[in-house]
């Protein structure tokens, strides 16, 4: 999908440590405008140090971020672009991860063990 805009609510002029810091994105794409999608993009570095703060051994299961090496317009751009391609599909599911239902996981996860299923019984015959 094209992106029509990507903007950042909080700029990006504030972030003192483009290598461990973490920002809210907002992107409008044109086939769905005036949508707005907002993401978390951060750096890996980030998540060590909100890991070390809340003295944890892992990442807090939470909002997804997307990850890239520094906080830039051109490196959040590029990024932006790489999750619009194939309909949006990895823009759409960091948007909407906090909302969907767990029983689809449950559906996907029946189906494939059917489908694994199926591949034995074809291996077997």
């Amino acid at each position: 999908m094209l992106v029509k805009s990507i903007d950042f609510p909080c700029g990006l002029e504030g972030i003192t440590d483009i290598e461990d810091d973490n920002v809210d994105v907002f992107v409008e794409l044109e086939e769905t405008s005036p949508y707005t999608y907002i993401v978390v993009v951060g750096t890996a570095k980030n998540l060590e140090t909100l890991m070390e703060k809340e003295n944890l051994n892992y990442f807090e299961v939470g909002h997804p971020f997307i990850i890239v090496k520094k906080l830039t317009k051109e490196i959040i751009e590029e990024t932006i672009q790489a999750y619009a391609k194939d309909n949006a599909y990895w823009l759409k599911l960091h948007h909407f991860a906090d909302q969907i239902d767990p029983a689809v996981f449950d559906k996907l996860q029946t189906e494939h063990i059917a489908y694994l299923k199926e591949l034995d019984d074809l291996d077997h015959s």
